[in-house]
C-alpha cells in the first residue's frame, strides 16, 4: 500500500513542528497520513493527539477568535466597515486624522459640519487638532 502524498513544505514543517514540541509524535503520524492538517496538529499542542481531543471546540487560530468581552463595532472614521472590537480598522485612524485636517483647512475650525460625530470631535481634541474649549457644551469633559 501507498503511503498518502503529503507535500513536501508540510513534511518539513511538520518536522519542524515537532522538534520544537509544537506536537505531538501522533499527531504528527497523523499529518503524515493525510488525517489531520498540520494546523489542527498545532491547534491540538504538544500533549494532545488525534485520538483524544483536547476539548477545543473549534480549529480557529488565536487572532481568528473573537476577544473576551469585546464586542465588534463601526469604525469610527465612518467608513462603514465593522472592527473587531476596537475603535479603529488597522489604518483608519490616520484616515479619520486627515480628513479632520482636510475639514479645518476649509475653515470648519470648530469641526461642526454634520458630518462629523461627537466622537471624532473628541478624536480631535486628544490628538491636538483641536482645543477641548471649541467643543459644544454637551461634550466637555468638565
Amino acid at each position: 500500500m501507498t503511503e498518502p502524498k503529503v507535500h513536501g513544505n508540510t513534511r518539513k514543517a511538520a518536522d519542524i513542528s515537532l522538534a520544537k514540541r509544537q506536537i505531538s509524535p501522533a499527531s504528527y503520524r497523523a499529518v503524515l497520513a493525510g488525517e489531520i492538517s498540520l494546523q489542527a496538529a498545532r491547534d491540538l499542542g504538544r500533549d494532545g493527539s488525534p485520538e483524544a481531543p483536547t476539548g477545543r471546540s473549534d480549529s480557529r487560530r488565536a487572532s481568528e477568535q473573537p476577544r473576551e468581552g469585546r464586542t465588534p463595532r463601526l469604525c469610527m472614521c465612518s467608513c462603514g466597515d465593522t472592527t473587531k472590537g476596537g475603535r479603529f480598522l488597522p489604518g483608519h485612524d490616520a484616515r479619520l486624522r486627515s480628513g479632520l485636517v482636510a475639514q479645518i483647512r476649509k475653515g470648519d475650525v470648530l469641526l461642526r459640519s454634520d458630518r462629523i460625530t461627537a466622537e471624532q470631535r473628541a478624536f480631535a481634541v486628544r490628538h491636538g487638532l483641536i482645543s477641548q474649549e471649541t467643543l459644544p457644551e454637551e461634550e466637555r469633559d468638565g
